[in-house]
This record gives C-alpha cells, sequence and structure tokens, in this order.
C-alpha cells in the first residue's frame, strides 16, 4: 500500500513551510545589545519559537503523510489558515529592508555572525533562558536548512516590538486551530516542559514578565511551584526535574472521555532523557510524547 502523502498549502509541503518559519526566527540575536529592555525583547522572541515549536509538535506536522488525525480529516477547510498564517511569519523575514525599516532590525557584518561575548556581558538570567531554550527547542528540530549567513540583530527595541506583535497575531491563529482541533491541552503542556527546564529564580521572573506581555501560554509555575500544585485532580508534591527530562502533569487527550481518576504523586525524580506522565493520556497523546 503506497504511503499517505503528506500535507501541502497549494505547491509548498506543509513540513517544509513550518521548518523553513522555525528556522526564520534563529535569523535574529541579541547582537551587542545588553540592557534589560533588549534581552526582555529576546526572551519574547524566544517564548515566540516555543509557541510555534510546540504547535508543530503536538500537530506532528514535520511527519510527511502522517500528521496529526484531526488535522488532515479537516484539512480543506483548516489549510487557508494555516496557509495565511505560516506564509505570514515566512514573509515577515524575505525582504531585509523591511526588518530594518519596520522591526527595526540591522544587519550584522559577515564577521559577527557567530557572535562570542565576553563572560558576564549578558545577565546570568538571560543566559540560562538562552542556554536553556536552544537545547530543549533545537532537539525537536528536523530538516532545517535556513540559511545562517546572514543574521540580524535588534537595533530599536520600540520598532521590533512590531515584529513581536506580527509573529504572535500569526501564532495565535495557529493556537486557534489547535483549539479547533483539540490539541491545545497537548501543547500546553509540551510548552510547560520547555518551562519547566528553567530553574534559576531570577530567569524564572524575567521569563514571567515576557509571557505576561507575549505569551498567552504562559507557564503557571513560580520559583516555589513545586511545593504542592494540583491539576485535573491530581497534586503534585516535590518534583524534581534535571538534564533534558520532560514531565508532563495533568490529564491530556482526554477531552469529553470523562476521567475521573485521581492520584497524588509525591517525590518524582527525572533525569536524563526520562519522559514522565503524572497523569492520565490518550493514546494519541502518547504517541506524540513519547515518539
Amino acid at each position: 500500500m503506497a504511503e499517505a502523502a503528506g500535507l501541502a498549502i497549494g505547491a509548498i509541503g506543509l513540513a517544509g513551510l513550518f521548518t523553513t518559519c522555525v528556522g526564520c526566527i534563529d535569523y535574529v540575536s541579541l547582537g551587542r545589545n545588553h540592557g534589560r529592555d533588549f534581552e526582555m525583547s529576546m526572551t519574547k522572541l524566544m517564548l515566540l519559537k516555543a509557541r510555534l515549536t510546540t504547535w508543530g509538535e503536538s500537530l506532528a506536522v514535520t511527519h510527511k503523510g502522517k500528521e496529526n488525525v484531526a488535522l488532515r480529516e479537516r484539512w480543506l477547510a483548516e489549510q487557508d489558515t494555516v496557509g495565511k498564517c505560516l506564509v505570514g511569519i515566512k514573509t515577515m523575514f524575505e525582504d531585509g529592508s523591511r526588518l530594518e525599516s519596520r522591526y527595526g532590525l540591522e544587519q550584522l557584518p559577515m564577521s559577527q555572525t557567530s557572535l562570542v561575548f565576553p563572560q558576564g556581558q549578558k545577565s546570568n538570567a538571560f543566559q540560562q533562558i538562552e542556554n536553556k531554550f536552544k537545547s530543549r527547542i533545537q532537539s525537536r528540530q528536523e530538516h532545517v536548512s535556513i540559511s545562517k549567513e546572514i543574521r540580524w540583530a535588534i537595533h530599536d527595541k520600540k520598532r521590533f516590538d512590531c515584529m513581536i506583535a506580527d509573529l504572535t497575531f500569526f501564532i495565535d491563529g495557529l493556537e486557534d486551530l489547535s483549539d479547533r482541533l483539540q490539541v491545545l491541552g497537548l501543547q500546553r503542556q509540551l510548552l510547560e516542559t520547555d518551562l519547566q527546564a528553567i530553574t534559576d529564580t531570577n530567569s524564572i521572573r524575567m521569563m514571567e514578565d515576557a509571557a505576561t506581555q507575549a505569551q498567552p501560554l504562559s507557564s503557571e509555575r513560580s520559583a516555589d511551584e513545586n511545593s504542592g500544585k494540583e491539576t485535573h485532580g491530581h497534586t503534585y508534591i516535590e518534583t524534581l526535574i534535571k538534564d533534558r527530562a520532560k514531565v508532563l502533569n495533568g490529564n491530556l487527550g482526554l477531552q469529553g472521555q470523562g476521567s475521573h481518576s485521581y492520584h497524588h504523586y509525591h517525590g518524582t525524580q527525572a533525569y536524563d532523557d526520562a519522559h514522565v506522565v503524572q497523569g492520565d493520556m490518550s493514546s494519541e497523546a502518547a504517541m506524540a510524547f513519547f515518539k
């Protein structure tokens, strides 16, 4: 039996268009501006990239022919929405003069496309956010072929806020689709695992400040969240997460199925590449999480 064809928007494959959009965001760096306001702007951008990445992961858009079942079934009705959002993101990065005039970016010289900054030039809070997001999100990216020869740095923060607003508009549209397909809960949990990687108190505060402005799926966690949190009737106390481990708290993919099991999780420890679920989940959610 022939394999199912991957979803496409016109002549453009969904998987390729999505990975291009994720790669485009990597064009932008902090440059040599390291005030807190510039770091906050970059944190907003990293959160938006995390939202876009988890959107694609929750719908398996890079798995050609094996995308989320609900998305495939409703593709004729939804492809226009997906196309407008993803093409909109891609178009934002295609015009260099527009990146400068509208979004306040400046092109880095070729000699500075891989900047190495002196120790301490970036704040410790921002450095941890940047390192954790890069390590966790890049591990998911597949076949991102965007050339990194041209890079852009934030030059005008006020105009760069226009880029944050435009990206937010398009990603909001994609998440509205997730809600219609009933996978928004899974997407929230995947995003939460990324945010759990941030452990420094100042980093958490910086991330939460950025999240309140640019991230409707912001984490509800705080520096002492593991003292006793309840989700979907389950209780979690003293959960320890280290290295690249993922822990999902709550029920996933069970909308309308009336799951009524309640559990008390105390002292869970996850290390290395462990994947742990503390709750109940559907088979489709399990496949997305444990793949």
